[in-house]
């Protein structure tokens, strides 16, 4: 079998060097008390709260309506005329600084209760408007749309992203630190936060001249200071999808986002609103039949199964303690809805990082982001990487089997220029594990406009001395509008382990609208052990760089060029030379969006140890030299029919191998979308040959924007099954479900059926 993750990490001989632990701590203080970017004086600005350029010359004022428009896509009542239109949108994409091709107008208005929004979107040619998407939540890049962003406190460090296209479907997300980017994600740190789901209302429609869209935005779905109702950072954006045309009403520049609140404009006068303090009361109940393995065989080899019928019940509770914390409540925490994790089939040496993917864990989950992130991780491109807190281990064990959670609380929220979160979870005791509670402190202050000092603390308690606990520094100072130094450490503590349980890491990052630099020193002790975090390999010093170049040639036919280079050298922590990467690519993305890419590897790796690869085949220790090529291709995913591929080529460990990466897409209206993936991998060693495949086919029915249908079909050849997952979901009402699901286990050489449920489960949202 190839290897999988256990949640072992490797451990380097060599011992740790302590002056470099304390540099590196040191450094992570040293930062918090290093003066941030100036705020200009009230000299320099004609409202103390018009902190930059975008917010003095891109401001509308609130509009107060006495009556609540309809939400339908027809804009035609009275109060809708009082509200004059914004409009002269500019590009972004693909010719910067231009007049945006087609008229936009927006318009705004509110009462008590909600934000109203009003779109009209002029096309002069309403038939090649693309809209594919009918599904709450799916991500609309590849269609025409329509965005608002909201930064509520003003302070150009966490808002609210609401998206829409022509249909009606809609997507909703958090936004920490001007994540999503495309500069601010390589120099690291940021957070887009998709999983994110609030209450709020959305109609659209195509007209004879383009399409039209009505928004309402309850206040309760939001998070402010009621004091500072004057002033909330806005902006909107509208794409164009046929010619990957993205404009803004407050200009972005091209290698940004709409996530780059700096550049955001204002919006004006907001008054007696309605107090977000609330409570919301969200049961469910669930009922689940299924067909378990009881132990036996049959005489005819089958396994033998016996009937599993289970009834359940459990509450989240979500309460505006203040207008700025938000506490939520949990008891009987429930996971039936989740959706299947992918498949993954792992030929490293290193454990695999899961996404978290449960509802009640999703919601400011980017308040505890701390360390290095799990990007590189979950790419497989380098290892190393470190996750403070990771939410996933609590409640699913390293073998990835659900821990049964009494319930917990949390707390979060923004106090001052402080952003807290505070979470505690319960579990049950099992047959194998005992009952532990998990407890997480997240403290973040604001320095300047854009730097940060924080602390994270974790505790998880079983009694006595099983425990693990650790405590975290981490700080950034934006030197300037270009550079950002980053700098973090961690240091935990196990019982039955002692000394070298740290890690740190500092990294600087330079970059302007075509170049992207970042250097970084890593180091991790070998007895690091974030229990409730996440790390692959303990007992290394890593250093990394990149260079990334983006020039916006005047081509027709090209949109960008992204050539980049990155290096990574990871020795023990006495120096010995243990991995190093280096990864050469040229990336050309054309005007609708297809993409070519040309990448040479280098690589090499010292086992100390060996490590069994696939069932019977074991790489021996030994120092190990490989090179790779790699080409990809992907077309267009708005087509109808979208294909790509990508196919790497060269030497593995003492061998040869070449992989495949295949995937297709097909959508044949609004309502229907499939796509296929197939992996292969084929290695071929001096220890033996093996293949590997894995393939994937998903079916998504859209009935309305309320009714959803998904099915998902995986092939994983190393442990020979074939794993199906079915899900209808009705939203009855906003922020309320019936979900209707199917699971299914089989072999693949017999058919023999491993396991299955039938589950159904129902919400429903009460507000007080």
């Amino acid at each position: 079998m190839p290897a999988v993750s256990t949640g072992v990490r490797c451990r380097s001989r060599a011992a740790s060097t302590p002056w470099t632990q304390w540099r590196l701590a040191l450094l992570a203080l040293a930062l918090a008390f290093v003066p941030a970017q100036a705020l200009p004086t009230p000299q320099e600005q004609d409202d103390a709260r018009l902190v930059t350029a975008a917010d003095r010359r891109y401001r509308t004022d609130a509009v107060r309506t006495a009556a609540a428009p309809r939400i339908d896509a027809r804009i035609d009542e009275p109060a809708w005329q009082a509200a004059s239109p914004l409009t002269d949108f500019v590009q972004a994409r693909p010719n910067e600084g231009e007049p945006a091709s087609e008229l936009t107008e927006v318009r705004l208005m509110y009462d008590a209760e909600a934000l109203y929004v009003a779109v009209v979107a002029h096309d002069r040619s309403p038939e090649e408007i693309v809209a594919t998407v009918l599904r709450r939540d799916a991500p609309l890049s590849t269609d025409d749309s329509f965005t608002l962003t909201l930064d509520t406190y003003h302070d150009h460090r966490r808002g609210f992203y609401f998206e829409v296209n022509p249909m009606g479907a809609k997507f909703d997300a958090q936004i920490e630190g001007e994540g999503g980017t495309s500069v601010a994600a390589r120099l690291g740190g940021e957070s887009f936060n998709a999983n994110w789901d609030a209450v709020w209302y959305a109609a659209a429609r195509i007209t004879d001249d383009g399409w039209v869209a009505e928004i309402a935005i309850p206040f309760w779905s939001l998070r402010f200071d009621r004091d500072q109702l004057d002033v909330w950072g806005i902006n909107f954006r509208r794409n164009i999808r046929r010619r990957s045309e993205e404009s803004y009403w407050a200009p972005i520049p091209r290698q940004y986002g709409a996530t780059q609140m700096s550049e955001w404009g204002v919006l004006l006068g907001l008054a007696e609103v309605s107090q977000p303090g609330n409570l919301q009361v969200k049961p469910y109940a669930l009922g689940d039949v299924g067909e378990l393995p009881d132990g036996t065989v049959h005489t005819d080899g089958s396994l033998g199964h016996e009937t599993s019928t289970q009834l359940d019940a459990g509450l989240d509770v979500k309460w505006g303690a203040t207008p700025n914390l938000t506490a939520d409540l949990t008891y009987n925490t429930d996971f039936s809805q989740v959706e299947a994790d992918d498949e993954r089939i792992n030929l490293s040496r290193f454990s695999l990082f899961f996404p978290e993917k449960r509802e009640f864990f999703l919601e400011n989950a980017g308040i505890f982001e701390f360390g290095t992130g799990a990007g590189a991780s979950a790419r497989g491109l380098v290892s190393g990487s470190v996750v403070g807190f990771h939410s996933r281990s609590l409640g699913i064990s390293e073998d990835n089997e659900e821990v049964p959670l009494h319930g917990g609380a949390r707390l979060t929220g923004k106090l001052g220029s402080w952003t807290l979160g505070l979470l505690s979870m319960q579990s049950r005791s099992t047959d194998d594990l005992p009952s532990n509670n998990f407890s997480v402190v997240r403290l973040r202050r604001d320095l300047g406009s854009r730097s940060t000092v924080g602390v994270l603390a974790t505790n998880r308690q079983a009694g006595g001395h099983d425990y693990n606990r650790q405590l975290g520094l981490d700080a950034r100072w934006a030197v300037n509008a270009n550079t950002t130094l980053d700098a973090w450490w961690m240091q935990t503590s196990t019982p039955g382990l002692e000394g070298d349980e740290w890690a740190g890491q500092a990294r600087l990052g330079w970059g302007t609208p075509t170049w992207q630099i970042t250097a970084a020193v890593l180091q991790i002790g070998d007895n690091f052990n974030p229990e409730m975090g996440f790390v692959d390999r303990t007992g290394i010093r890593k250093l990394d760089g990149s260079i990334h170049w983006t020039p916006y040639p005047s081509a027709d036919w090209i949109r960008n060029n992204s050539p980049h280079v990155n290096i990574t050298n990871t020795t023990d922590t006495g120096g010995q030379l243990l991995s190093r990467f280096v990864h050469a690519d040229w990336d050309t993305f054309l005007k609708r969006g297809d993409k070519v890419s040309v990448a040479i590897n280098h690589r090499f790796e010292r086992l100390d140890l060996p490590f069994e690869i696939f069932e019977g085949i074991v790489i021996p220790p030994g120092d190990y030299t490989f090179n790779e090529g790699n080409l990809e291709l992907q077309s267009d995913t708005s087509r109808a029919l979208s294909v790509g591929a990508n196919y790497k080529v060269g030497d593995f460990w003492s061998g040869k191998y070449w992989q495949l990466r295949a995937t297709a897409g097909l959508r044949v209206s609004p309502r229907f979308a499939s796509s296929i993936a197939w992996n292969h991998d084929d290695v071929d060693l001096p220890q033996g040959a093996f293949t590997t495949d894995l393939f994937s086919a998903r079916i998504n029915y859209d009935f309305s924007t309320r009714l959803f249908l998904a099915a998902l079909v995986q092939y994983n050849s190393t442990a020979d099954q074939v794993l199906s997952n079915v899900r209808l979901n009705f939203i009855h009402t906003e922020g309320a479900d019936v979900f209707l699901v199917y699971n299914e286990r089989r072999l693949v050489e017999d058919a023999d059926l491993i396991d299955r449920a039938v589950i159904l489960k129902a919400t429903h949202l009460l507000r007080f």
